[in-house]
């Protein structure tokens, strides 16, 4: 499970794009040229992520953007973020 005072960003080999409103956003590694394509939600969660906001502190500020309970959306991202940190995504 995540600590909800763990602070992330996206890794210096990361870019983010955004695809519009409702179409997600686009990952790329830049050093493996992996590609990821991500919802509405990752994304948003991707963006939030500035090193400077905790883990719950990004919790909040999504909970308020997207209809779906706290419990959920804190179990759902903390999910996300495990699997993000393997594969070097998010530091």
């Amino acid at each position: 499970m995540i600590d909800g005072s763990r602070v992330f960003s996206l890794s210096r080999n990361v870019s983010l794009q955004k695809l519009g409103e409702g179409q997600g956003a686009v990952v790329l590694t830049i050093d493996s040229g992996q590609l990821h394509t991500c919802n509405d939600t990752a994304a948003a969660f991707l963006s939030a992520l500035d090193g400077r906001r905790t883990f719950d502190m990004v919790v909040n500020e999504l909970e308020s953007e997207f209809e779906v309970e706290t419990k959920e959306l804190r179990a759902d991202l903390a999910a996300l973020a495990v699997r993000l940190v393997h594969e070097g995504v998010i530091v």
